[in-house]
C-alpha cells in the first residue's frame, strides 16, 4: 500500500474513532466507555486505535490540533490577515465553532474544555504576536482567546440560538476593537 494511502485510511479511522466516541458521550460519561466499545462502534481494531491514540482524551486533543491546522489554512486561503478583531476574523471563528459544534459540546460534557482554550490561546499568540508587540499586546491577545472561549461556553448554554454573524455583531457592540 502506497504511503498516500495508508495516511488516508489512517485519517478515516481517526475519523471513525472521533464519531463513534462523540456518539458514545450521548449514552454515557467519557469514564465508563471502554476502548474494547470505543472501537467496535467505531468499526476499528484496538491495534488502530493504539496506533493513534494514547488515551481516549487523546483523542480530544488531536483532533482539536488538526481542526486548527484545518482553521489557520482556512484563515490564509480566505486572507484573514487583517486585525485579529477584524468582523471577518470573528466571523470565520464564529462559523468554525458553530461547524465543530458537536465535537466540542462532547468536549466539555467529558470535562476537557480546558483543550479548547488552550487551542484559541495557541492560535492567538501563534497568529498575531510579534515579541516586538510588546507585553500588553500579549495580554490582550489572552483575554481577547479567554472572551472567545467563554462566548462559545455561553452561546452553547443558550442553545445556540444565534447565527454566527450574530455573534459578531453582538462581540463588537460589546467590545469594540480599540
Amino acid at each position: 500500500m502506497d504511503t498516500t494511502r495508508k495516511n488516508q485510511a489512517n485519517k478515516l479511522a481517526r475519523e471513525c474513532i472521533v464519531t463513534a466516541l462523540m456518539l458514545l458521550l450521548k449514552e454515557k460519561p467519557l469514564s465508563a466507555i471502554s476502548i474494547s466499545e470505543l472501537t467496535e462502534k467505531a468499526g476499528v481494531s484496538r491495534m488502530t486505535y493504539y496506533r493513534n491514540y494514547q488515551s481516549k482524551e487523546d483523542i480530544f486533543s488531536s483532533y482539536l490540533e488538526e481542526a486548527l491546522t484545518d482553521y489557520q489554512q482556512e484563515a490564509r486561503r480566505l486572507s484573514l490577515d487583517q486585525h485579529v478583531y477584524a468582523p471577518g476574523n470573528l466571523l470565520h471563528c464564529f462559523s468554525y465553532f458553530d461547524t465543530h459544534k458537536e465535537f466540542l459540546d462532547s468536549l466539555f460534557k467529558s470535562g476537557l474544555g480546558h483543550l479548547l482554550l488552550t487551542a484559541i490561546s495557541k492560535y492567538m499568540i501563534h497568529t498575531w504576536h510579534k515579541p516586538e508587540d510588546g507585553i500588553e499586546h500579549y495580554y490582550g491577545l489572552q483575554a481577547f482567546a479567554g472572551a472567545l472561549y467563554n462566548i462559545y461556553i455561553s452561546w452553547s448554554a443558550n442553545g445556540s440560538k444565534e447565527t454566527p454573524e450574530e455573534l459578531v455583531e453582538i462581540l463588537l457592540r460589546i467590545a469594540p476593537p480599540a
